[in-house]
């Protein structure tokens, strides 16, 4: 157990590390493409991504778990896997039928607002390449956990992109196509790559395993885990979809690029997340295979709340400083969007739980809960969205708040869903359900974030870097002070913050002792 906790450990520091690269290269790209391409241009691109990333889940259908799942639960065979990509490959060729054959001319138009077909293509290859392709790969290196070389690709991959960027920048030649032509290269190399890691010596694919998997009893397997998910899939397809189109129909490119914006900026908080959802994923699925519910119920607990502490904690550093920060990185074409990103910023803190959340139930295979509450919540999110963004002259009106509207609605709505789902794993799997901590935290947050800029402003110069600089430590020393003192927020004891303190201060000298000896 304390060999497994260790390489726990070392495959979550390392995919931390890379993940906060990758990041940064990330947030560098994207601020870069919305400052160069303009709030309009920005936001076509943006609404074409995302328009095409609802209809890529509608068609996956949830295949993607269900396929990491048992991945994560034992080895599989070839033919296994092979019949997968397959399925894959029938949904790309769905997608592009529907864009090229199936759908007129007419709904095309009203649904892409006069977008060429080439364009759409595009789009649409280059979302099943980054947003799936790469996924499905990411996950089987996971599941044959290669943590830490995975992690070295993706950052390698999007450094790569950067580049192409400045590139295209460079040269004049920054448009859409060209953009979305980048993506589809670099993301077939890299989900090409990430696949052959799981195909080596550490896991014995081909034995006798390739006799139990036919055709049938892989369908068989994948439907059981996700035909109680479809009505789900449907609806989350709605949901998800109509967000993007409403906003962009009534609130235009403009709204579109400040909420995308506000998306890319709160992603901060969401490294610690994506750095272990898939290892948690991972050995949640295999302590259930097991049966082992104690060690389910510490991993939940730890991570659950480590998460969603680094989730207010990053969020708060930003969101006095919003105007700033939107000005020094996009210009006073982006400051409309300042409110949105304000609301957008603690979004990340409740996502992190509600993806772990999922995580836990897609990995023992109890969605029940998920399609029911989750259903509920969208069909109440897709009415609640149509009053924020309808505009006052509709003939049932609306707020016409644009992406304030949208960012107001996803916060507040996943703040009651995840909760609910939270208190029913924990009845499900028989825990004890916590939701104080989450008040507590956002209260600390709150005060300290906004008294840390008040003492900056009056007693420092007049300069956004140095101000947010300083306001920043404060904070940051206010806030796991509290910590020291109220350590059960997060589930932890002082005892042990205090050994972790000793430990590296400890390793702090012995560097010092090593660099620095006579």
């Amino acid at each position: 157990m304390i060999e497994d906790n260790y390489q726990l450990t070392k495959r979550f520091g390392v995919s931390l590390v890379a993940n906060i690269v990758r990041s940064a290269i990330v947030f560098v790209t994207g601020m870069l493409l919305a400052r160069w391409m303009g709030p309009d241009y920005y936001g076509r691109m943006v609404f074409l991504l995302a328009s095409f990333v609802a209809i890529k889940h509608l068609l996956d259908m949830y295949s993607t778990s269900a396929f990491f799942t048992f991945l994560s639960q034992k080895n599989r065979s070839k033919k296994f896997i092979s019949y997968y990509w397959k399925w894959v490959l029938v949904q790309l060729l769905v997608a592009l039928m529907l864009v090229l054959v199936i759908l007129p001319d007419t709904i095309i138009a009203s649904i892409w607002l006069g977008e060429s077909e080439i364009i759409l293509v595009l789009a649409l290859i280059a979302t099943f390449m980054q947003q799936h392709i790469w996924s499905i790969a990411l996950q089987m290196a996971e599941a044959n956990r290669k943590t830490i070389r995975v992690q070295i690709l993706n950052a390698f991959i999007v450094c790569i992109h950067l580049i192409a960027v400045i590139i295209l920048w460079v040269g004049g030649k920054l448009f859409i196509p060209i953009i979305f032509i980048a993506i589809i290269i670099e993301w077939s190399i890299a989900s090409w790559l990430a696949y052959r890691m799981y195909f080596t010596k550490d896991i014995p694919i081909s034995n006798a395993q390739n006799s139990e998997d036919t055709l049938k009893s892989t369908f068989m397997e994948f439907w059981t885990y996700c035909y109680p998910l479809i009505p789900y899939v449907w609806i989350g397809f709605a949901y998800e979809f109509l967000d993007r189109w409403m906003l962009q129909i009534w609130g235009g490119p403009t709204e579109q690029a400040y909420f995308s914006v506000g998306q890319l900026i709160s992603a901060a908080s969401l490294l610690a997340t994506t750095s272990i959802l898939k290892i948690f994923w991972k050995e949640i699925a295999e302590a259930k295979y097991k049966k082992n519910n104690e060690r389910m119920y510490s991993l939940y607990k730890k991570v659950s709340r480590g998460l969603f502490f680094v989730g207010v904690l990053i969020a708060g550093s930003l969101v006095p400083w919003v105007s700033e920060i939107i000005n020094f990185f996009l210009g006073p074409e982006y400051l409309g969007g300042s409110l949105t990103l304000m609301i957008m910023l603690f979004y990340p803190a409740h996502q992190a739980l509600g993806q772990i959340n999922q995580a836990t139930l897609y990995s023992t295979e109890n969605t029940k809960i998920l399609v029911i509450v989750g259903s509920i919540f969208m069909l109440i999110s897709i009415v609640v969205v149509y009053f924020m963004l309808a505009p006052k002259t509709m003939y049932i009106p609306g707020f016409d708040l644009g992406s304030k509207g949208l960012a107001i609605k996803l916060v507040v709505l996943q703040i009651v869903e995840v909760n609910i789902i939270a208190y029913l794993v924990s009845k499900l799997f028989n825990w004890k359900f916590y939701f104080f901590y989450q008040i507590i935290l956002l209260l600390f947050v709150v005060i300290f974030s906004w008294l840390s800029k008040i003492l900056v402003s009056y007693f420092f110069l007049d300069n956004f870097l140095i101000n947010f600089t300083i306001s920043t430590f404060i904070y940051l020393t206010l806030m796991f002070a509290s910590l020291i003192i109220f350590p059960s927020i997060i589930g932890l004891d002082r005892s042990l913050i205090v050994d972790n303190i000793k430990d590296l201060s400890s390793k702090i000298g012995r560097i010092k002792l090593l660099f620095f000896k006579k």
